[in-house]
């Protein structure tokens, strides 16, 4: 269970609530978007005198010149063996396959495909360690920190030519996450984009399927403004549409109307699971150790690690551009292809070929079939709700889209019915996007919560909205924000008043999530997560105190002030999601 704090601020004499959470608007001159991904990393910016003239006038940094994909580089950060950067991308990943040749690599931190760790894990804090490829531990918050670091640096550079003078300051970052992020999640890679240079008051978190919706639309506009009339209806005022956004790790899936203002408000929770492109490349090695024999796989690893990498990036460029009635052709070194004797049981499937190693078709299209059918099911599901019963187009974004395996599969179950759209280049629209959605402010004005938000109280009684608290072992579950309610992002989302009894100056609200449908009442740590905690002051030989608790959720974070009744004290915080 996460054991986290809400911050105490000096208290303000305003009586104004809805001021306390409003921040000083910033001008700035550019807004540059990091799209940090499980498998490719990408930067764009644009200006905000280009933004006036040309929505899309966005320039890409490429960050290597050795991916012929996409001006993305491969997520990977190589450390030497002091912990100090050493390089990112295709740099690091060539630079260790150097040293894996000379048996120098063991010493050295290499990282790779690490962002999944922040779904995955249980329990996010700020000491959370992750483990590079030869097992050893770094801190997650300095290895994400280091490469938003480098991203950001080379973006400033780019910049700096375009603009005299620039200062770091000058600019809005934006940073992408996936939209089925825990609150958790959200907040680290804040703290890692502080830890890298970037402030708080200059970054903006982007949803990835929302930047992708939203540079799809000013797309469909444009062409508009052109003489293609039919590339406006997916986004026209009313229209309802989904985003599912196919990355390297999960698969990210929102749900949006388009407002008579043209902004968006999401019509159903943000929903998805780890099903993305890296889940192929997982089958492919599993595969290849059921032909070869897990036991020359591990030793080849270990003996020859530099043809080991190499198999790898092989198998990641392959896959891309497999082909759904096509073979698979993977290059093998000379010694292992020496010891593979293909098993009668692989016999139909596979086939050796002097240093090159083939999976038929079929075998192809069992191994994508898990993670496609795995997609397009729960897609049919949300299709299938309430909410989600006006919707006309699914647009589909993420280097995963690209496949054929899936655009076959979406056409297939989806197109009779509902416009399928695979926009060009799919894997830097979220990244485009986010520059958009950086520049606009408020895009997104409506959201629904994905959990039930609460108060983890001893309660002696209960009146309307006035809740008595009192020192006793239980804890009562008591309701602020429903699941799947609709929050506007900016707005007050409720308020409640909080009777407490303590026997010191100091009192402390746990606040809780359940992803339950139906909630129950008492707190168990198998159902419910503490999220945070408001800490307040009482006032001196006071008995009770009544605590007015307002609550508003801006784009990423819940806001709370808690202000005693009687003296008029407030107390504004944020909830800390993360562990000391």
């Amino acid at each position: 269970m996460n054991e986290t704090v809400c911050d105490e601020v000096m208290a303000k004499p305003e009586k104004n609530i809805a001021s306390l959470f409003q921040s000083p608007q910033k001008s700035f001159v550019a807004v540059a978007a990091i799209d940090f991904g499980t498998t490719y990393s990408g930067c764009a910016f644009s200006t905000v005198q280009d933004f006036k003239t040309d929505k899309l006038r966005i320039v890409t940094i490429p960050l290597d010149d050795k991916n012929v994909f996409s001006y993305k580089t491969p997520t990977v950060l190589l450390l030497n063996p002091e912990g100090q950067f050493h390089s990112f991308g295709a740099a690091a990943e060539d630079h260790y396959v150097t040293l894996a040749e000379s048996d120098e690599a063991n010493s050295w931190y290499y990282f790779d495909r690490f962002k999944m760790q922040l779904y995955s894990a249980k329990d996010i804090n700020r000491n959370m360690m992750l483990k590079e490829m030869g097992g050893k531990k770094m801190e997650a918050m300095l290895v994400f920190a280091l490469c938003i670091e480098y991203i950001k640096d080379k973006v400033l550079d780019r910049l700096r030519l375009a603009i005299n003078g620039l200062q770091d300051d000058d600019v809005r970052w934006v940073l992408t996450v996936p939209a089925i992020w825990s609150d958790q999640a959200r907040q680290f890679m804040i703290k890692a984009a502080a830890k890298a240079g970037i402030s708080k008051e200059n970054l903006k978190l982007a949803l990835e399927p929302e930047g992708a919706a939203m540079f799809c639309k000013y797309l469909a506009v444009d062409k508009v403004e052109h003489g293609d009339r039919s590339a406006l209806k997916a986004f026209e005022e009313k229209a309802q549409f989904m985003v599912v956004d196919l990355g390297g790790g999960t698969i990210d899936i929102t749900v949006s109307e388009v407002l008579p203002t043209g902004q968006l408000k999401e019509i159903y929770n943000a929903t998805g699971g780890p099903w993305g492109g890296n889940y192929i490349n997982g089958q492919i090695i599993k595969t290849l150790k059921e032909v070869i024999g897990w036991e020359i796989i591990r030793t080849f690893k270990l003996e020859e690690f530099y043809e080991y990498l190499e198999l790898l990036r092989n198998v990641e460029q392959r896959k891309r551009g497999a082909k759904h009635d096509s073979e698979l052709s993977l290059a093998i070194s000379k010694d292992l292809s020496k010891k593979i004797k293909i098993p009668n049981s692989h016999k139909q499937s596979v086939r050796l070929s002097g240093r090159s190693i083939h999976l038929s078709a079929l075998l192809m299209q069992k191994i994508f079939s898990s993670s496609v059918n795995t997609m397009t099911k729960h897609v049919e599901g949300l299709l299938q709700k309430k909410e989600t019963r006006g919707v006309s187009s699914i647009l589909l974004v993420g280097g995963y889209a690209a496949s054929d395996f899936v655009q076959r599969a979406f056409r297939e179950k989806f197109e009779q019915k509902y416009k399928i759209i695979f926009p060009l280049t799919p894997d830097m629209i979220v990244l485009k996007g986010a520059v958009i959605l950086g520049h606009l402010g408020e895009a997104i004005v409506d959201r629904m919560t994905k959990y039930h938000y609460g108060l983890g109280l001893c309660a002696a009684a209960v009146s309307g909205r006035i809740i008595s608290v009192e020192e006793d072992t239980t804890k009562t579950f008591f309701s602020l924000i429903k699941k799947g309610q609709t929050i506007k992002v900016g707005d007050v989302v409720t308020n409640y008043e909080v009777a407490i009894k303590a026997h010191s100056q100091w009192a402390s609200i746990e606040v809780y999530t359940t992803d339950e449908d139906v909630p129950r009442t008492n707190i168990d740590e198998e159902h419910f997560t503490k999220v945070g905690n408001i800490n307040v002051t009482l006032p001196q030989f006071k008995h009770e105190s009544i605590l007015i608790l307002t609550i508003t959720y801006c784009e990423t974070e819940f806001k709370v002030i808690a202000t005693d009744k009687t003296t008029g004290r407030c107390f504004v915080g944020i909830c800390k999601f993360l562990g000391k």
